[in-house]
């Protein structure tokens, strides 16, 4: 089980026999988000980047460190500079050109964007001033752990997402080229009567799809979506689709473009007339578009009528399963398609309950929730090249649970908005072209009878067509220690652990199995 708080120390217990290890020592604080892998063209990892405090200075200034591994953990470079201890981390992302580090400090009211080259060379800084209520809207994304503001442009540049303050609350895309391109902006109507915010679900070197909502405020159950297809190049709309409440209500998860270079949508579609918010969806959904935004084919996977012939369904609820949070699609050469999910019910939370009894008996905790998402198995969905539903597989895996945000509106919008705080268990899906195979993977926690429960990495691995799956135990030892799991060369895993007593970074490459 992923946790949200605090990970408790883990190391591998498997053979060590292939494993490359490396140690980075004098590392006064280090939060592991603030480490990444960096893809080559071919989007296998080519290696590491790293930033951690180093030490405290005198007069409120800290050092920090920027170092660069390569995928054999070998160090290809390491900067260190001088900031103000008030500034802290708030995303990074890496290119294939550069990396890019947003760096905020709210006492100097600014965001500074700082560049390197894979050589760890600094490039210029870019300072972006922040309003007070761009300030609030930030510390509320601090609660979430996750800022949702670079994207890489591969072998090109960055987009920077930014809240923007006007009349409302607006935003502001901004590109930042790293191949000598030309930067442009793509802002929302300054004059705008809605709060309008915007998150990119796909960028790559021709398009960003982006979900825009709006709401007239910031209590309102009136929702509107739009897809926008902006050219990366120029930052032009390409078109917009608005999927309302009374024509196609639907909730968009993926994005991505096919051969010929269409936009591919998928998601769940509703009933005409239905809220998002508040009703239950009527199935899966793929909608071809082209870059004029001309429809060119919709299939739709019914709950009731296609996914009912090879689970038992109960609206769309799959019977002692539950809902399905879809992360990620992998398509393999034959054209075939893979759904990447968890499955999670809405449960009610002892916690929460107990809180809020507390309250009404006049003791404090109120505002708390009384439900919470249980997270359970893995699951993939196989479409065939007409995105029909050809197969389901089902991956055993431990309990998770998240409160929920709020115990009103449906669980899908609740785990949708969870998917921000790490409430899941799944990491990421990597891709080999080289051997048409994808591996998705996951962190379990496994309750064992008559043994200790122990976590473990696990992984889906898509080889010919056949699914099967492999894990790496991990063990459990003290409080000390933070961890993560990060793609490496294909067919190998990394973990990373930061141990705060010793003040040290492990990392370790370990081989995953192909039954």
């Amino acid at each position: 089980m992923k946790r949200i708080s605090t990970l408790l120390l883990i190391s591998f217990v498997a053979n060590l026999t292939f494993a490359q290890e490396k140690k980075i020592n004098e590392v006064n604080t280090f939060k592991v988000k603030n480490s990444g892998a960096i893809l080559n063209k071919e989007k296998d990892v080519d290696g590491y980047y790293f930033f951690y405090e180093l030490d405290k200075l005198k007069k409120g200034d800290r050092e920090f460190a920027i170092q660069v591994l390569d995928k054999n953990l070998v160090e290809v470079a390491k900067k260190t500079y001088i900031d103000n201890k008030n500034t802290f981390l708030m995303k990074s992302s890496f290119n294939n050109q550069g990396i890019m580090f947003a760096m905020a400090n709210f006492k100097e009211k600014k965001i500074s964007l700082l560049s390197y080259d894979k050589k760890v060379n600094q490039l210029p800084t870019i300072d972006i001033p922040l309003e007070s209520k761009e300030i609030r809207y930030i510390q509320y994304m601090q609660q979430t752990g996750d800022f949702n503001i670079i994207f890489p442009v591969e072998n090109k540049g960055f987009i920077f997402n930014k809240f923007e303050d006007n009349k409302k609350i607006g935003y502001s895309l901004k590109y930042y080229p790293t191949d000598g391109g030309k930067s442009w902006e793509y802002n929302s109507p300054d004059d705008s009567k809605e709060m309008l915010a915007i998150n990119p679900i796909e960028v790559n070197d021709k398009v960003i799809v982006a979900l825009e909502t709006s709401k007239p405020g910031l209590l309102s159950r009136k929702l509107t979506l739009k897809t926008k297809i902006i050219d990366v190049n120029t930052g032009v709309l390409l078109y917009e689709k608005e999927y309302s409440k009374n024509s196609k209500p639907r909730l968009i998860n993926n994005a991505f473009l096919d051969k010929d270079n269409n936009v591919v949508l998928m998601g769940e579609y509703f009933k005409e007339g239905d809220n998002i918010i508040d009703d239950k969806s009527l199935g899966l959904f793929t909608e071809v578009v082209d870059l004029s935004g001309k429809t060119l084919k919709e299939n739709f996977t019914s709950w009731k009528e296609d996914v009912a012939k090879i689970a038992k369904v109960s609206g769309n609820y799959i019977e002692d399963k539950g809902y399905i949070y879809f992360h990620n699609i992998a398509r393999t050469k034959n054209n075939e398609y893979y759904a990447i999910g968890e499955f999670y019910k809405r449960t009610a939370s002892a916690g929460g309950i107990a809180l809020t009894t507390l309250s009404l008996l006049g003791g404090g905790g109120g505002g708390a929730s009384v439900t919470q998402l249980t997270i359970t198995n893995s699951v993939v969905f196989k479409f065939n090249s007409d995105f029909k539903l050809t197969g389901i597989q089902e991956f055993e895996k431990g309990k998770s649970r998240a409160p929920s945000l709020s115990d009103f509106g449906s669980p899908q919008l609740n785990a949708h908005a969870l998917k921000a705080y790490g409430a899941f268990d799944y990491e990421y899906t990597q891709l080999d072209k080289t051997n048409d195979r994808f591996y998705a993977c996951f962190i379990d926690y496994e309750r064992l009878k008559g043994e200790k429960n122990k976590s473990a990495f696990k992984t889906i691995i898509c080889d010919n067509g056949q699914l099967s799956e492999d894990k790496i135990y991990l063990k459990s030892d003290n409080n000390n220690t933070d961890f993560r799991v990060l793609p490496a060369k294909v067919g190998n895993v990394l973990l990373l652990e930061y141990d705060k007593k010793l003040k040290e970074i492990n990392i370790h490459l370990e081989k995953i199995n192909i039954k």
